[in-house]
């Protein structure tokens, strides 16, 4: 197709002609399902530890938490420009919080 037939089409037409990448979309899926995982997790060990609670109730308070903090790291997973950023990002942001979580928890 040339570029004068491409603006030619209606809206509905393009949009039926974009193909995405496929490396970066299972790159971003996966960075939403493994990455956000992660995420969950360590911010589920975070709370945890942080709060002055019963160590079921921390849990299950935390836990609680990590669902929502899954869905949104997910979300951001496909909202980040590029694809290694939304692969990086939770790397670095569980990092952190890992660290944080171990610096807490270690006069225990």
């Amino acid at each position: 197709m040339t570029h004068s037939h491409v603006t030619k089409l209606t809206f509905i037409e393009k949009v039926s002609l974009y193909r995405p990448k496929h490396g970066a979309l299972i790159t971003r899926v996966s960075a939403a399902i493994f990455g956000g995982y992660l995420v969950a997790a360590n911010v589920c060990g975070f709370i945890a530890a942080l709060l002055p609670l019963p160590a079921v109730d921390a849990t299950l308070v935390a836990t609680m938490f990590a669902f929502a903090i899954y869905a949104v790291s997910a979300i951001r997973a496909f909202s980040l420009q590029s694809p290694m950023r939304a692969c990086l990002e939770p790397l670095i942001i569980s990092a952190c919080l890992y660290a944080a979580t171990q610096m807490m928890t270690q006069h225990l």
